[in-house]
Order: C-alpha cells, then sequence, then structure tokens
C-alpha cells in the first residue's frame, strides 16, 4: 500500500476515533466530580431569552437548569443561569447566578457558582461549583462540587 494511503487512512482514523461519542437528543449529562451521571431530559426549549430544561435519571435524581441567553441566542448569560439536581447521591445539590436567584423570589446570596454558560445550536452547556443544599435550597456548609452540564434538546416542546 503506497505510504500516502496509508498516512490518510492514519489520518482518518484518529480523526475519527478523536470526535466525542455520540449524543442523544433530549439527553443531559452531568459531571459532578469525575462522575457522569446522564438524564432523560422531559421537557426543554427556549423561552425569549432563557433556555429551560428538566429531565431525570435512572437513578431517581431530578434535574432542572435554566440557561440565560443572550439576544444573539448564542453567548450564554452566567449571571441568568441556575441548576438544581434533585436527589443526588441522597443531597440535594443547587449552583446559581445571583439575577437568576432572585427570579425565582430568594433573597440573600445565591448557592454555588456558575462559572460558564453557553449555547451551541441544539445543546446547552453551564460549569461551576454546585452547593449541597437542605429543602430550603440553602447551603448546608458542606464541601462545594464542580459540576458540568451537556445537554442536547433538538426537539420543540
Amino acid at each position: 500500500m503506497p505510504r500516502a494511503v496509508l498516512a490518510t487512512l492514519l489520518l482518518v482514523t484518529v480523526v475519527a476515533c478523536g470526535r466525542e461519542p455520540a449524543f442523544t437528543d433530549r439527553t443531559a449529562r452531568l459531571t459532578i466530580g469525575d462522575r457522569t451521571t446522564t438524564f432523560t431530559v422531559d421537557a426543554c426549549g427556549l423561552e425569549g431569552q432563557t433556555f429551560r430544561l428538566a429531565g431525570r435519571a435512572g437513578s431517581g435524581a431530578i434535574l432542572q437548569a435554566t440557561v440565560g441567553v443572550e439576544a444573539d441566542g448564542e453567548t450564554g448569560v452566567t449571571r441568568s443561569t441556575g441548576l438544581t439536581v434533585y436527589g443526588y447521591e441522597q443531597v440535594d445539590l443547587a449552583a446559581f447566578g445571583d439575577e437568576s436567584w432572585a427570579r425565582r423570589g430568594q433573597t440573600g446570596e445565591a448557592p454555588g457558582t456558575i462559572g460558564t454558560a453557553r449555547i451551541r445550536g441544539a445543546r446547552i452547556q453551564a460549569s461551576g461549583e454546585a452547593a449541597v443544599v437542605d429543602e430550603e435550597e440553602r447551603p448546608t456548609g458542606d464541601q462545594p462540587l464542580s459540576f458540568s452540564l451537556d445537554a442536547r434538546c433538538d426537539a420543540e416542546d
């Protein structure tokens, strides 16, 4: 086999293997620390300048997230982004930007932090640190946990 053909086949194989695995529509992947949980997205969609989603994992954990979106429809707004996870390994988690926290009618400092938020076509992504919270969504004082959310929602609700 000629070297040029062999080199081309090798390059195609490396590029194909380096791609991210298929990401099924209406799926959310939440990584906390080094553990990833997959959620089935039950409801999702863009309402004005806010993208919302709700999903559940096989374990019974429930995910709710909102990502604020700039007028361009792509740029995420961290202060308008929030995430809650109920029943994640026997605890509840929350991370909110200040504006998102206030829109929930909450006062005081928002639990957790949102470091990034963005829209990539049909995918929403956010990351930050989630606080372990009590039933009133107030931090318990436990160590915050780093998180990243990657969700895909092609179909409209």
